[in-house]
């Protein structure tokens, strides 16, 4: 699955750092394929436009919200103002990757190489699953999550919106995560987590309450 745009309408990255580049080698893009929109890139690229400009161009382009896990929250920003300007995204699943044709990906998915998606999955707009990710069947993946390489969510779990998993996590069979979560490295999830915690570790201890702006 790559929806990429035609040859009339280029591609638009918010932000143009490191993982931009990354998504610039996955989908084999020249620099006349696309456009930035970021402050540190206008003086050196001629493709790029301050940062804060990108909702005069909502419509012009297909877009990719290229910011990171320590920016979840002003990334669902981003796309709920894009979206409400009838602003169209680009998702993207690497050709190693295996889905099930019955599962669903909503606007700006980017899925890196070597992931394994089983059937009766639904992923919310704007999540990025990194290399190696397996979800197994009957689960759900909220908005703007954040799935670090290497996770095994097993069937039946919930995720709730702007969730960062670590490398190398495990989570069991029904378990439900809330939103604003961040489960660190190598975490053996086998209960609940509430809403706006930060937990790590096997067995899974509760490092403290976060409270994201």
């Amino acid at each position: 699955m790559s929806d990429l745009s035609p040859k009339n309408k280029r591609i638009a990255f918010v932000g143009d750092g490191a993982l931009a580049e990354q998504f610039k080698v996955f989908l084999k893009l020249s620099a006349d394929d696309y456009v930035v929109f970021d402050d540190h890139s206008v003086k050196s690229k001629s493709n790029a436009f301050p940062f804060d400009d990108f909702p005069k161009y909502a419509t012009k382009f297909y877009w990719i919200i290229a910011l990171g896990y320590k920016h979840l929250r002003k990334k669902q920003v981003i796309f709920e103002k894009l979206k409400h300007l009838n602003g169209q995204f680009l998702k993207f699943v690497h050709p190693s990757s295996f889905y099930s044709p019955l599962s669903c990906f909503n606007d700006g998915v980017f899925i890196y190489p070597l992931c394994n998606i089983d059937m009766r999955v639904s992923i919310g707009a704007q999540t990025l699953l990194n290399n190696s990710v397996i979800i197994s069947h009957d689960s759900t993946i909220g908005e703007v999550c954040f799935i670090s390489p290497g996770v095994v969510i097993s069937g039946n779990v919930t995720v709730g919106n702007r969730t960062f998993i670590g490398a190398g996590s495990v989570v069991a069979n029904n378990v439900t995560i809330g939103d604003n979560v961040i489960i660190g490295t190598n975490t053996s999830v086998t209960k609940d987590i509430p809403s706006n915690s930060y937990v790590i570790g096997n067995p899974m201890r509760y490092v403290k309450k976060i409270e994201l702006s």
